[in-house]
């Protein structure tokens, strides 16, 4: 699930700017073609202006990018494409109905039914589905937002698992620093053979360098046999330890000896949850199928 988030939203803006690589379809305006000059100087003369406006021209993505209409805006170092907005090299794939790019600003916009693939080769795949993105490769900070009432869908496959998928409002990224984040109404799902296991929160901040995952707001860790609920639930990869605070973390569910609840007002666990401690006010039940059942039960 860590890896699914990070590695997909580092693959994001990978799709919008690519140099070097195969050229697809693209409709751009008409070029007129000037007429063949009588005089060589005159030829040497006009060659040189061409070769001086080349230079002034920032490089173009008409040739990688296909859409029903291209335009450029050669005085705001911008292009524009409309309808069936399309790049695909096999490698990193992007769909979208609208999007323009804007040199000065060093940034790349897309709208309407956007769509992200990065494909690595023996790997896994990555996908977004988002209703706007934007990237700025200079500063290396990008988002993804979907409208109101819907949800952007973030997909990981490794082909040896089924896919874990996780939505949310919006997601936002700095790659410099290695920061991704995921906001409103956060939930991954990642199947597993036990059964489905579910992360929910109104925030989730993954530091990627440092190992990091926050879930904030109503975060809760889900599966077929347990719950945990708190305010905050923190993964620390670097130094083996996941703690749940805030709201009296509740952990629930069932185990050998029956079904459990406890509550207090910190939860730290190692991440493979051999070791758990809980701190402060501790309260809780279990529940034993073999003491429910027990005949000593029919003299109450």
């Amino acid at each position: 699930m860590r890896k699914f988030v990070l590695f997909l939203l580092a693959a994001l803006p990978a799709a919008f700017l690519l140099s070097g690589c195969k050229t697809v379809r693209a409709e751009g305006p008409t070029l007129k073609i000037p007429p063949a000059k009588p005089h060589l100087d005159q030829a040497k003369h006009s060659l040189k202006n061409k070769k001086d406006a080349a230079a002034t021209l920032p490089p173009v993505l008409g040739g990688l990018v296909s859409s029903d209409s291209w335009v450029i805006y050669k005085d705001k170092q911008q292009e524009e494409f409309k309808g069936n907005v399309s790049y695909d090299n096999g490698v990193y794939a992007f769909r979208s109905d609208y999007a323009l790019s804007e040199r000065a600003q060093s940034r790349f916009s897309a709208s309407g039914n956007v769509y992200l693939k990065q494909v690595e080769p023996n790997g896994p795949v990555y996908q977004a589905y988002a209703d706007r993105a934007r990237y700025n490769y200079k500063t290396q900070k990008g988002e993804l937002r979907a409208d109101k009432g819907k949800k952007i869908r973030l997909i990981y496959t490794d082909g040896k698992q089924e896919p874990v998928t996780a939505y949310a409002r919006k997601a936002s990224f700095n790659l410099a620093d290695e920061i991704f984040v995921l906001e409103g109404d956060v939930r991954v799902e990642r199947p597993t053979p036990e059964g489905l296991q579910t992360l929910t929160a109104q925030k989730a901040t993954l530091q990627q360098a440092k190992n990091h995952l926050v879930l904030e707001g109503g975060a809760a860790l889900a599966d077929p046999q347990r719950t945990l609920q708190a305010q905050t639930i923190v993964y620390d990869g670097n130094n083996n330890q996941s703690y749940a605070y805030g709201a009296r973390p509740l952990l629930s569910g069932q185990s050998e000896q029956g079904t459990f609840a406890i509550i207090a007002d910190k939860v730290q666990s190692d991440n493979e949850g051999r070791r758990v401690v809980l701190d402060g006010k501790v309260q809780g039940w279990v529940v034993s199928p073999r003491l429910n059942d027990s005949a000593i039960n029919d003299k109450f």
